[in-house]
């Protein structure tokens, strides 16, 4: 069964395409950009090091994978992968022996990356949206005739499948905000017809007063559960019920400071797993009987909050699951997979992953990743132990060594421990290097162990790439994700400073060659770094980023909205605490900023819309400051197409050299296709 919020069967190919997706000072004479030109065709005097030609070419670590996501049909036979068609990325197929290779889908926008098996084994089901605004639809391509149909054919409705099942083959379930923006009914819908049927109608408010967040089912596509949150104070319950029954009954109830994730029903819907902390730091996995009422903990970590959970596709039972704290780490709870582990695991060094498996369980498919290789693949067959080799998402990388990533931990002022990654370049000597503060989006997310184009560019150059995970990243249980409320330009920055001023101690990082770059929260984080710490930095990349805590609260999409109490927690409250978001926002401090900035934006950013760049760029202008503005027509929050990952890793690399002494670049290359615009 596939449960979109339980474990998705696309999960690492979210992972590789969020690597792409988020792809988010040097010597004087910078080249100038006019300001204020909407002239996409400015001329810019363009340069590159010396050694230009012995570094990694970008188009190798930016371009798009030569193959990626592969998935097994239900019965085995037929392995859908996504590759590139000029550019694009799009759906193909091939026997499982490799042989008979077709295009699937002709899409020539932004690509095909989110995409499944439908359980009929004729259909594959994708959600696409179409430039960057996230109003994605459900498409239905059948594989035979490779005819598309789009099950949600509505202007700006977000659509997305909640859920399958293999007893069930034509019948999926489908969620959209068609009646309200922002709240979600769930549809069954029939793919040999294409009939949507309402099956669950949100209400929006129940009679209490708390907000609807969405709904669960069981393992036979029976609705089971409702999530609502007070909107005054953020307190979650989920609420249960038995098929036949109307009434809803609470299952549990926490605060925002706390967090219970339901994760599946079991077979019989007599019993639920779910992950909760609610009696410790980091969650624990959970099994609840429904008719006695006993709880069983099943799979715990002091460390680390669980990564994922993998269930028998027969019995519904747990058989292994992932923490990760600095390193990946996997617990196998089920004794009749421990061999086939104990195989994967001596066959590659790297982490590995189960992406996708036949009916029968008896053919997976592996997946490899390291910090030199963003994923391998091979087809392992049970049965023989035995492994075949299907591809490498990006082989071009195996003609380079790229640097190592060193997990460390790292002391903030207040002995707060920051799990954090520090990549040196290949060459590294004793003396300190330039180096860029990387900062991750969320902000509650995290970074990881493992391959990121950007950190390898920058190393590539001459960089130190320092990756922090500051308070208020997740996976690092409640009390690292709660130190975090309120602390927007707080404690979160004060960590990050401390994480460079500790670089700079330790000889790493040349106090007057750091930079600070991130996009999203790490955007924001960049402009916050600027302006509250002006002396630390010498240059700033800021993509994505919030300028203003007010304005970005009140321009959030309409379905983030049920969620306003978390942010009130999380950011802070509108009303209560607007002076301390009107303290935290860059926006009113461009005064104190004294190094050049390089800002990025997509037109289409539902969560950062463009005023939140546009108003930063005005104020630097105003004040005098060096900015370079870039945007990115049909791009959202983040890359899809591949020719704006090329020009914006170009810029970016460009814009260091001419920052930065000390550090190399390749020549800047106008990509005829991208959407960019010089402001």
């Amino acid at each position: 069964m596939y449960v979109m919020n339980g474990g998705s069967k696309f999960s690492l190919i979210v992972l590789l395409m969020g690597l792409l997706l988020m792809i988010a000072c040097g010597e004087e004479g910078s080249p100038a950009v006019p300001e204020d030109s909407t002239d996409s065709d400015v001329v810019i005097e363009h340069v590159e090091s010396e050694g230009a030609d012995e570094l990694i070419p970008r188009t190798i670590l930016f371009g798009n994978p030569e193959r990626m996501g592969p998935q097994l049909s239900p019965d085995g036979s037929l392995i859908a992968y996504i590759a590139p068609v000029d550019s694009v990325l799009n759906l193909w197929v091939m026997n499982a022996d490799g042989s008979e290779a077709r295009q699937l889908t002709y899409d020539t926008n932004r690509g095909v990356t989110n995409y499944f098996w439908a359980e009929n084994g004729k259909d594959i089901l994708y959600m696409q949206d179409l430039a960057g605004e996230e109003n994605t639809h459900v498409y239905r391509l059948n594989v035979e005739t490779e005819v598309v149909t789009d099950l949600t054919p509505f202007e700006e409705v977000k659509a997305y499948v909640s859920a399958t099942d293999r007893d069930q083959p034509n019948i999926i379930l489908i969620e959209m905000n068609r009646n309200n923006p922002m709240f979600f009914d769930v549809y069954s819908c029939d793919l040999e017809t294409g009939e949507l049927t309402l099956l669950q109608e949100n209400p929006g408010m129940t009679e209490d007063g708390c907000m609807v967040l969405g709904y669960m089912t069981d393992e036979d596509m029976n609705i089971r559960g409702m999530a609502t949150i007070d909107p005054e104070v953020g307190t979650i319950v989920f609420y249960l019920k038995d098929v036949d029954e109307a009434e809803w009954e609470e299952f549990v109830s926490f605060s925002a400071l706390d967090m219970v994730s339901p994760q599946r029903f079991s077979e019989d819907g007599r019993g639920i797993y779910y992950q909760s902390n609610l009696e410790s730091n980091t969650t624990a996995l959970f099994y609840q009987d429904l008719d006695t009422g006993e709880v069983t903990e099943i799979a715990y970590d002091s460390l680390a909050d669980i990564g994922g959970v993998s269930f028998d596709p027969f019995t519904g039972e747990p058989r292994s699951v992932s923490f990760h704290y600095l390193r990946r780490n996997v617990e196998v709870l089920d004794t009749s997979i421990q061999e086939d582990y104990d195989f994967l695991g001596e066959f590659n060094d790297g982490d590995f992953g189960i992406t996708s498996m036949d009916n029968a369980d008896s053919t997976w498919i592996v997946v490899y990743f390291t910090p030199q290789s963003p994923a391998i693949y091979y087809l392992y067959d049970r049965t023989s132990r035995s492994m075949g080799y299907l591809f490498n998402a990006i082989p071009a990388l195996d003609d380079y060594q790229l640097a190592e990533i060193r997990p460390l931990l790292i002391p903030a002022r207040d002995g707060f421990i920051l799990p954090s990654y520090l990549t040196l370049p290949l060459e590294a000597g004793e003396e300190p290097l330039p180096m860029v503060l990387y900062v991750h989006g969320g902000p509650w997310a995290r970074d990881y162990y493992g391959y990121d184009p950007f950190t390898q560019m920058l190393a590539d150059r001459g960089f130190a790439v320092l990756q922090v995970n500051f308070r208020a990243s997740s996976g690092f249980g409640k009390e690292h994700l709660n130190a975090g409320n309120k602390e927007w330009g707080g404690l979160m920055q004060d960590d990050l400073t401390d994480a460079v001023n500790w670089a700079i101690d330790q000889g790493i990082a040349d106090s007057d060659r750091v930079v600070i770059m991130g996009g999203s929260y790490g955007g924001y984080a960049t402009l916050a770094g600027v302006t509250f710490t002006p002396d630390l930095y010498c240059a700033g990349v800021d993509f994505f980023g919030p300028s203003n805590l007010i304005t970005f609260r009140e321009t959030v999409p309409p379905y983030w909205k049920p969620m306003g109490a978390i942010m009130d927690i999380r950011v802070g409250d509108m009303d209560e605490d607007s002076l301390m978001l009107e303290e935290r926002s860059p926006l009113n401090y461009v005064e104190d900023i004294s190094v050049p900035m390089l800002i990025v934006q997509g037109v289409n950013d539902p969560r950062v819309v463009q005023a939140e760049s546009d108003q930063m760029v005005a104020a630097l202008r105003e004040n005098g400051n060096e900015v370079y503005y870039v945007l990115y027509d049909n791009e959202g929050h983040g890359f899809a197409i591949e020719a704006n990952r090329l020009e914006f890793a170009g810029r970016v690399e460009e814009f260091l050299y001419n920052h930065v002494p000390g550090v190399e670049c390749q020549m800047f290359e106008e990509i005829s296709n991208s959407t960019a615009i010089v402001r």
